[in-house]
């Protein structure tokens, strides 16, 4: 999709399994398995999908999926597949480079995120896969990332902070802000603190492309009481969800999701009062 001077497209870095109870909160299974049938563990299959908007002079990338980093115990829980070559795959397939990345903006830091910010070598280093790269996360996120609790500790991969910090070119943003032209970055923190949702466009006509994060992490979850039980703050996704649900169906906005693998992206529209999924859209994925 053309935004302006901006062409935006998705990036499928791999699959992975999750407990479908856990992405559903509390929400019946019956009401979710339909759509997201569950295996004998009651894992779902979940997208990690990345945005790549192309401009004249920068190569943004939105998240970067888990790479190869599961150790074997991990690796038989989550089930990773990546695509051929992973993220750097994807980025080849459309003839563009890590060096060529300019930016990366991080939604949040959990594991299936941003993982792919590092790439293990033959001698075992971590280094940073997108080298001249500027990444732009919010300080709030980067701080709770530094010192998660118990209770959300698995959401991070144990050493990494130490890495970013010392070999990350850094942007610690507070609250909204605008990260080019047309291209901003809005925070959605009830999935956990300082996470940010990606707007690109707005102004032209056909509306914006919005990267939804864990905001909206599935089609599914566009309805209201579709809340993960991952978010730190349940009440507060349901009312950003309320926001960006109306603000996308009054511009006639594209939602793109993360972690759905049947629905990339999609519009929206309105039945019976409700808010729901409209057209998938295909933003010349790249897999």
């Amino acid at each position: 999709m053309q935004i302006g001077s901006w062409k935006v497209l998705t990036l499928m870095e791999g699959t992975w399994l999750l407990d479908g109870g856990t992405m559903f909160g509390i929400v019946p299974k019956k009401l979710w398995a339909t759509p997201h049938p569950a295996d004998e563990q009651n894992r779902i299959v979940m997208a990690l999908r990345c945005l790549l908007i192309v401009g004249p002079n920068q190569k943004i990338l939105v998240d970067c999926g888990i790479g190869d980093r599961l150790d074997e115990k991990q690796q038989k829980i989550y089930r990773h597949r990546q695509t051929p070559g992973g993220i750097v795959g994807c980025l080849a397939r459309l003839g563009v480079r890590p060096q060529e990345i300019t930016d990366v903006i991080a939604s949040h830091l959990h594991f299936d995120h941003v993982g792919g910010l590092l790439t293990r070598t033959e001698g075992g280093r971590l280094e940073p896969t997108f080298e001249n790269a500027m990444v732009h996360v919010q300080e709030e996120c980067w701080a709770w990332a530094g010192g998660p609790t118990a209770w959300d500790r698995g959401s991070f991969f144990s050493g990494d902070f130490q890495v970013w910090e010392q070999r990350l070119k850094l942007n610690l943003l507070r609250g909204d802000r605008e990260i080019a032209e047309q291209i901003r970055v809005k925070v959605t923190g009830g999935h956990t603190p300082g996470q940010q949702i990606v707007v690109v466009g707005e102004s032209d006509i056909g509306g914006a492309v919005v990267y939804c994060a864990d905001l909206i992490p599935t089609a599914s979850h566009i309805r209201l009481p579709f809340i993960a039980a991952y978010d730190h703050h349940p009440l507060a996704t349901l009312e950003e969800k309320k926001v960006l649900l109306a603000q996308a169906l009054e511009g006639n906005w594209v939602l793109v999701f993360d972690h759905d693998p049947y629905t990339p992206a999609c519009t929206l529209v309105e039945q019976k009062g409700r808010v729901v999924a409209g057209d998938a859209v295909c933003l010349n994925s790249a897999k």
